[in-house]
Order: C-alpha cells, then sequence, then structure tokens
C-alpha cells in the first residue's frame, strides 16, 4: 500500500516521464527538491516524489493540489508530504510521537491511517521536516543510499 497514490494516478494514465537518482538521503533529498522547483515551480505542474529504498517507496512528495487535504484555492506549487501506515503500528506510534505531527492533516484512505502537510515551496523545512521522520520514526541515516523519483503529473490550471 505505499504506492497508494503512485497507483492511483497510474491507473488512471497521468504519469508524464520521470527523472530518478540514487543518492545519499540528506543530500539526494535535497538535490531532488531542487530540481523539482527548477522543472515545475514556474510551469505549476503537479509532481510526484517517491523516496525509495531497496526497492520499496517509504514516503512521498507531491504538489499539494493532488490531494483534497492539501488542495489550495489558488492550487499554486507546493511541497506536500503524504505518509500512510498501512499494517504499521509501530512506526505510526513512533510518528505520533514527534512535535511535528500537530502540522499535519489525520485522513483515512480505505481504512489507511494517512497524514499529509503542506510546506509551501519551502526547499528548506521540507527536508527539516522529511530528515526527521526518516530518522526517528523510519530509523534511516541520512548518509543511507535512496532512490529518488520524480514525476511530472502534468500542469494545473491556476
Amino acid at each position: 500500500m505505499r504506492r497508494i497514490l503512485f497507483t492511483i494516478l497510474a491507473a488512471l494514465g497521468i504519469n508524464i516521464g520521470a527523472k530518478s537518482q540514487i543518492e545519499k538521503l540528506d543530500s539526494g533529498l535535497k538535490n531532488t527538491l531542487k530540481i523539482t522547483a527548477d522543472r515545475f515551480e514556474n510551469k505549476n505542474h503537479a509532481f510526484l516524489i517517491n523516496l525509495a529504498k531497496d526497492n520499496t517507496v517509504i514516503m512521498q512528495v507531491i504538489h499539494g493540489a493532488l490531494i483534497e487535504q492539501t488542495a489550495t484555492a489558488e492550487n499554486s506549487f507546493n511541497y506536500s508530504i503524504n505518509l500512510t501506515f498501512d499494517n504499521e503500528m509501530e512506526k505510526l506510534a513512533k510518528f505520533r510521537t514527534l512535535e511535528v505531527v500537530e502540522d499535519f492533516e489525520y485522513y483515512e484512505f480505505d481504512g489507511i491511517p494517512c497524514f499529509v502537510m503542506n510546506l509551501g515551496n519551502d526547499q528548506e523545512k521540507t527536508q527539516k521536516v522529511l530528515l526527521e521522520i526518516l530518522n526517528k520514526v523510519y530509523g534511516f541515516e541520512n548518509s543511507d543510499i535512496f532512490e529518488f523519483e520524480i514525476y511530472d503529473q502534468g500542469p494545473l490550471r491556476r
């Protein structure tokens, strides 16, 4: 169920091109967020970023317009973190102990606990929140090697 949003979008045929890179977690996040802004912010294209480790998507960063809870009237470019905890009660419990949990909105998808947060176009804050979650909830180190997949989901209407 890690690919919930990705699977929905792919089923609708909404994937347009992809860029993938393999890097250390901390530098890869920074580079991926910058690449995403460079490619999509001016055109206001929706996007989806998969953060994957050992061929498993751990977490997704998306344009907030792709989820009702983070969509805005303008649908302007933003980084939104989408977390799902399908059969991961221990990780969910760890996540709920973080101070940042208060900034997330809770929703359910087919009974699966999900949390989403819109961080605007703040790359630094997005990276900080992602690293905190990946370190403290999932137990990854900043030096761990991850794959970063960026998908263009097409233009949004303003």
